[in-house]
């Protein structure tokens, strides 16, 4: 499981590890539907595996099974990630435990990634959801950029862009950091809306009153 603040980069950390993986071990499946139901789950992990659904649930569930086992037996690990996990129903959340139960020893040909926002911690903390919080073996809590960190993320993006300089100063890094609370997506809209203003105001450097512009330009306060 893996849980952080809306902008903190889930996605693209999940992104970014699964582009790493070998495509000769790994089969990597990505799911994001705040309507998923046990139904759709199945129907979608079989598109994503181009094997067409059967109009019954328990014989969908029965062709994942197959296919997961398929790619064990081929050396291809699953890995199943759920995005936006919070917004899963408790219904649908019991589902893993099936999905995750092949034998009677528990043996598992897939992994799967719960991913959301804090509240799905809080959401697994149901009684009722003990058999689920039970299976997961890792939790990580990506946390945001600590202030002192700020300049080195904003420094990246100027590089990715062209620029290889910092044109933000500290004052504006320090403002950025106060508006921001170290949310990546947040960072970037200000650092956005401060250059769009510096450009504006003709100033080659960006600095705490272009981001204070910015941020009432936008209504980004």
């Amino acid at each position: 499981m893996i849980t952080g603040q809306v902008g903190s980069g889930k996605s693209t950390a999940i992104r970014s590890v699964m582009q790493s993986l070998e495509a000769s071990r790994y089969r990597y499946i990505y799911l994001a539907s705040s309507q998923l139901s046990p139904a759709e789950f199945y129907k979608s992990l079989l598109y994503q595996v181009n094997i067409r659904p059967s109009r019954g649930f328990s014989e969908n569930k029965r062709l994942v099974a197959q296919a997961m086992l398929e790619l064990h037996q081929k050396g291809i690990k699953p890995v199943v990630v759920i995005d936006e996990a919070q917004e899963l129903t408790v219904q649908m959340l019991s589902e893993f435990r099936f999905v995750l139960n092949y034998q009677p020893d528990s043996f598992s040909p897939l992994m799967v990634v719960l991913a959301g926002q804090p509240q799905l911690a809080e959401i697994l903390r149901l009684q009722v959801l003990e058999c689920i919080r039970q299976r997961i073996n890792v939790h990580y809590r990506l946390p945001c950029l600590g202030e002192d960190e700020i300049a080195a993320y904003i420094l990246h993006h100027l590089k990715v862009a062209g620029l290889d300089k910092q044109i933000f100063t500290d004052a504006a890094v320090q403002l950025i950091y106060q508006f921001s609370k170290g949310i990546p997506r947040r960072i970037n809209n200000i650092c956005r809306y401060a250059i769009v203003a510096a450009v504006v105001a003709d100033s080659p450097t960006i600095d705490a009153d272009a981001v204070q512009k910015g941020l009432e330009d936008d209504e980004l306060i």
